[in-house]
């Protein structure tokens, strides 16, 4: 694949190498220190073979700038698996209104981290908001849309599931965590609202009867349900978020061997 001739310098921020999506961010050269600069994100997805018509849509629906003819790779365990990686990059705007972007926990933390490196590439409007994202890495940030929690918990019983069955089990709870899909969100901390984005039980029970499409179903409904009765106050979110985030989560979804619907 060839790479912008914009390029300077790759800071990689986020996944480890074998995750399901490793980020950087590419800065292109300018003469104006003070002035905006484009910026690109360079993207690595690494699936099963079988995947990889999925992989191509998740990238090509951020519309790259460029993105690598498939290499196939083959890892070596009791048997050996067919995997395929993929490379593309693409461009970002100036960072608004944080609600308005989609994608895993760590993409969003990237773009957090980019704010944080970056304040040129936010819009002046919207710079204290960032700052607040970036007060905190819990509160204030990104938050998985499937809890942490509930993740541990499918986890734990996959496992639990292979070993009865006398299975190999190679699924790493930390790469499926930190690629979980996420959400920036303004209600996310606010104690009365915990029923909607800190509720473990209700999403196991969601998850085993209609697997993870149907709790990120309910999560959005949720959150829209309260942006219809306050009035204007707070944002639905946006449709293309939601699009967006379903793609990804089906990617993240059937990388982890989850159930989808």
């Amino acid at each position: 694949m060839k790479l912008l001739p914009c390029v300077l310098t790759c800071i990689v921020f986020s996944a480890p190498v074998f995750a399901q999506s490793a980020f950087s961010v590419v800065r292109k050269a300018t003469k104006l220190a003070t002035s905006f600069k484009p910026i690109v994100i360079s993207r690595t997805v690494s699936v099963s073979s079988a995947q990889l018509p999925l992989a191509t849509r998740v990238c090509i629906a951020r519309m790259p700038c460029t993105l690598s003819s498939p290499e196939k790779l083959s890892i070596q365990l009791n048997t050996i698996i067919s995997k395929a990686k993929i490379e593309a990059q693409f461009a970002i705007p100036r960072l608004n209104q944080p609600e308005n972007i989609y994608g895993g926990y760590n993409y969003l933390r990237t773009m957090t981290k980019l704010s944080l490196k970056s304040p040129n590439n936010v819009e002046k409007a919207y710079q204290e908001t960032w700052q607040k994202i970036n007060l905190t890495r819990t509160y204030n940030g990104a938050h998985h849309i499937v809890n942490k929690t509930t993740l541990e918990e499918i986890f734990w019983r996959m496992k639990e599931q292979a070993r009865t069955r006398g299975e190999e089990f190679n699924v790493n709870l930390s790469e499926m965590q930190n690629n979980a899909p996420a959400i920036f969100h303004r209600l996310h901390g606010d104690p009365q609202f915990n029923y909607i984005f800190h509720n473990r039980e209700h999403q196991l029970q969601t998850y085993y009867r209609s697997g993870i499409k149907a709790v990120i179903e309910d999560f959005f409904e949720q959150i829209n349900s309260v942006a219809e009765e306050s009035g204007g106050l707070i944002l639905r979110v946006p449709q293309s978020v939601i699009e967006g985030t379903y793609l990804e989560a089906e990617l993240w979804c059937k990388t982890f061997n989850l159930r989808w619907e």
